[in-house]
Order: structure tokens, then C-alpha cells, then sequence
């Protein structure tokens, strides 16, 4: 039987001893950490996030487990994680569309801006106007053309909120074009369904390869810059018309993590993102790393809040 001395000692060991085990430690961080990806797998922002999470869990020194939860144009992932308790064991890899777009154009049930904190922005990929190598279409203006004179074409987007659809909607309607969206959760699906002859257009990233390879033929390019591996393709402003869809890819927390928590994860991943590994991996992807601090992240967010839902007004109109 041990003496009350001894009991302290043992009881104070013990405590030690689980105050230094992983389920008791206060380092940060002390188990897995999830990074929901608001798309299905297999499309380019669900491989990235799961390349950069590869590469920043040594640096972590824990886990990275990436979570899928499509629906909604990225929407319902969006309001999911913005609800999670703000300890830094829950990331989004988000996009333009659940970011700015969607929350323009309707009550989304959270606020971006006061919501969720921005970690980094680590991609902005362009988006292409995309037809079948085998279709009649070799321009936009063609394409607009045929549009306009009777024939109805389907195009498929990434979400039923999507910035591209916003855009295509407003092209549509400057052109007098009859054009009928047609929303996939993610651009893998949109994509697979244009290779497939279901829709005529696609309005995608991560082409490159199916362009290259003819089997699509990229018309225009939905972004303010051209796209520098076919620099020859016109942005939808060098083809006449003022319409932009400005792309970001960024990792963000609920709002609330603490400050030290979230330098914790920017530097990860920040030192993730600029690794060589990951360029290579975005270059097959024919994904630019574009890597941007939080604040220019809000920035970004808040000038295009107010862009598409001025856009979103004038189309009810």
C-alpha cells in the first residue's frame, strides 16, 4: 500500500505524463487537421489542396485529411465551415465562386469577409470558353453567332453560382445569344461532360492538356489577362466585350482562430505553396501558383463583393 506521500507522487507523475501526451499538450497542433474541399475529387482545386496538404504536413508535423463536401457551387461548404469552432483544426480551400459570387447574388447564410479569416491565396487558375475539337465553332464570335440565329447552346460551369456563369449570362444577354447554363458540382464534371457531346461549351480550367492534345479547342479565355501557354486566345475584353471573371484559390479559417494559430498554418502552407514540388505539380495542372497575403485576399474579396452584385443588379434589369 503506498504511503499519502507517495500517492502525490504518483498522482503527480501521472499527471505529467498526460499533460505531455499529444491529447494533452498545448502546442498547437496537437492532432489532424481537416481541409474541406467544397468541390468533388478529382477536379483541379481538389487536387492542389491535396498536394499543398501533402506537402505541409511535415511542417505541420501532424496530418492533413482532406474532406470533400460538394453541393451547392461551393456554397454549402462554405456555411459549414464558417459555423466550425474556431480552433484551427478545420480549413476551406475556396474559390471565387462561394467567396464573392454566390453571397452577391443571395443570402448564402455567412458573411466572407467577417466570417472567415484568409490564410493564403495560392492560385487563381484561368477559366476557358471551350468547345469540342470536332465542333463547327473555331471562334467566339461564330459561336455568339450561331447563338443568335436560332440555334439554343448548353454550356456546363462548375456550379449554378459560378462566376463563369455569371459572365456567360451577361454575354448572353449583351449579344442577344440564346445560351442555357447547365451547373455541375465541380469542373470535372462540366469538363467530362463536354468531352462526352452532352453540352456544346464548357467553361473550365485545367484544359491545357485536353487542348493541346485536340481534343477541345479553347475560343477566349474568361479572365483580365490571356492565358500565357496560348497567348494567342483573346480574353473576353480583347474580344469586345467588358466582362471579366477574376479567379482566386484560397485556404481561410472560421473567424475567431487565434493569431498565433493562424501564422502557425499561414507559414505551412505558404512554405508549401513555394515549393518547388508544388510547382511542378500546378504546372500539370496548368494552374499558376499566384500566392497573395491576407489582406490583399480581402481586398480582393471586397472589391468583387460589390463588382458582382452591381453585375447582378443590371441583369434583372
Amino acid at each position: 500500500m503506498r504511503s499519502p506521500r507517495n500517492r502525490w507522487l504518483y498522482l503527480l507523475s501521472t499527471l505529467l505524463i498526460m499533460l505531455a501526451s499529444p491529447a494533452w499538450a498545448s502546442d498547437y497542433p496537437a492532432r489532424p487537421i481537416t481541409l474541406i474541399v467544397p468541390y468533388g475529387a478529382g477536379g483541379t482545386t481538389d487536387i492542389s489542396a491535396r498536394q499543398l496538404a501533402r506537402l505541409a504536413e511535415p511542417l505541420l508535423g501532424q496530418p492533413v485529411v482532406i474532406e470533400n463536401r460538394p453541393g451547392g457551387g461551393g456554397v454549402n461548404a462554405m456555411r459549414t465551415v464558417s459555423r466550425a469552432a474556431p480552433d484551427g483544426y478545420t480549413l476551406i480551400a475556396t474559390t471565387s465562386s462561394p467567396s464573392f459570387v454566390a453571397p452577391a447574388l443571395r443570402d448564402t447564410g455567412y458573411d466572407t469577409l467577417k466570417d472567415f479569416t484568409p490564410i493564403l491565396n495560392y492560385s487563381g487558375p484561368w477559366h476557358g470558353v471551350l468547345v469540342n475539337a470536332d465542333s463547327p465553332y473555331h471562334t467566339l464570335t461564330e459561336l455568339l453567332d450561331a447563338a443568335r440565329d436560332g440555334s439554343r447552346l448548353t454550356y456546363a460551369t462548375a456550379g449554378a453560382l459560378s462566376g463563369a456563369r455569371l459572365a456567360f449570362t451577361q454575354l448572353g444577354r449583351d449579344t442577344d445569344a440564346r445560351l442555357q447554363h447547365v451547373p455541375f458540382d465541380g469542373a470535372a464534371g462540366a469538363t467530362a461532360a463536354l468531352l462526352g457531346h452532352h453540352v456544346d461549351i464548357a467553361l473550365v480550367p485545367a484544359y491545357r492538356d485536353l487542348v493541346k492534345s485536340d481534343q477541345l479547342r479553347l475560343l477566349a479565355v474568361l479572365d483580365d489577362q490571356p492565358d500565357p501557354d496560348f497567348p494567342e486566345v483573346p480574353t473576353l475584353e480583347q474580344s469586345g466585350y467588358d466582362i471579366q471573371f477574376p479567379s482566386i484559390v484560397a485556404l481561410m479559417v472560421p473567424h475567431g482562430v487565434s493569431a498565433k494559430r493562424a501564422e502557425t498554418l499561414r507559414a505551412a502552407f505558404s512554405q508549401a505553396a513555394s515549393s518547388p514540388e508544388f510547382a511542378a505539380v500546378m504546372k500539370k495542372l496548368n494552374q499558376p501558383v499566384r500566392l497573395l497575403p491576407c489582406d490583399e485576399v480581402e481586398a480582393v474579396i471586397g472589391k468583387n463583393l460589390v463588382a458582382y452584385h452591381h453585375l447582378a443588379e443590371t441583369l434583372k434589369r
